[in-house]
């Protein structure tokens, strides 16, 4: 019984998403400058305010475990440029020839030796100080906490609290000349920003400080077909985003300082008007990031779009409304 219900869970699943990408697409919400607009990225941060849920999904293999995170972010407006969130990561471990950590505190460890739990939480508070519809540009300004001491040990989880600061621009290419119509359609989004960590335990890998960046660069196929030339492609095929990401970490402190981590991440976003989804490969850029290339997945949800008069409420300004296209 148990496992006909999972199997209709899934398709019940399989079935509303599919419901949802059929619905018409007239609309965009999310990130709009200017005739612009920015796809929420799987690996970098965009630079936008929002309405929104999202999921994104990791799953990894590397020389001694094979790791799957599922990061989930919700993230709400209280002003037209200010807004919070709150996200979480569950993390999923399995060894490849030996077995995990037994009796964890707070974990949870099955036969096979499989550790699966909570990372640190984490909150958001996010400013958009840049929207500029002639440039299409954005910048947002944002700081992250994520409480220490919450989650599960056995899947990594920190003992100090982390405090990261970040900002993150977006640039489309729309104001190019006009002979360089082709390349229109161009946007880049980067994000830089740092995780600051305090040492609670004495444990010295708890306490390094890291500098992490991202790269982000797309071509939009619904600006070249809306505003350079319509060339004919059909639904879904019009709502694509080819994307490729670039993203890392530098260590500044504690004993492993100066080792960095460095990925490209190309994939593809399809956009609907109440979702998005994406997938990319992970493929890692030196030894320190593994030898193994990953795969992300994304289901995104545009919550202004799907009930403005609920998730657009704020106590200061009212229902905000869905973020769209000028008409």
């Amino acid at each position: 019984m148990r496992q006909r219900t999972g199997w209709l869970s899934i398709r019940v699943l399989v079935l509303g998403i599919a419901v949802v990408i059929a619905l018409p697409t007239a609309g965009w919400a999310h990130g709009v400058v200017g005739k612009r607009w920015f796809p929420s990225t799987l690996a970098v941060e965009d630079p936008f305010v929002s309405d929104e849920l999202s999921t994104v999904v990791e799953h990894i293999r590397d020389p001694h475990a094979l790791e799957t995170e599922i990061e989930m972010e919700l993230t709400k407006r209280l002003t037209p440029n200010l807004a919070i969130g709150i996200g979480g990561t569950r993390s999923i471990i399995r060894p490849r020839g030996g077995h995990g950590e037994e009796g964890e505190e707070h974990g949870h460890e099955e036969d096979t030796g499989t550790s699966h739990g909570w990372q640190n939480p984490e909150f958001m508070l996010r400013y958009q100080f840049i929207r500029n519809p002639m440039r299409e540009l954005a910048a947002t300004a944002a700081i992250n906490v994520s409480p220490g001491g919450i989650g599960n040990r056995s899947v990594g989880r920190l003992s100090g609290t982390t405090v990261s600061p970040a900002i993150q621009i977006g640039k489309g290419f729309g104001d190019l000349p006009d002979w360089a119509d082709w390349i229109k359609p161009v946007a880049v989004t980067t994000s830089l920003g740092f995780d600051l960590r305090t040492n609670r335990n004495n444990r010295e890998e708890d306490a390094q400080h890291a500098f992490g960046w991202g790269v982000t660069v797309m071509y939009s196929v619904p600006y070249l077909q809306s505003f350079v030339k319509d060339v004919g492609l059909p639904w879904p095929f019009n709502r694509v985003f080819p994307i490729v990401e670039f993203n890392g970490e530098t260590l500044i402190s504690g004993p492993e300082k100066g080792s960095h981590t460095a990925f490209a991440n190309p994939g593809l976003i399809w956009a609907g008007k109440y979702m998005q989804l994406g997938v990319e490969a992970k493929i890692p850029l030196n030894d320190t990031s593994g030898k193994s290339v990953g795969i992300l997945g994304m289901v995104h949800f545009f919550l202004d779009d799907i009930a403005p008069d609920i998730f657009t409420w704020t106590p200061f300004h009212g229902v905000l409304g869905p973020q769209t296209l000028p008409r």
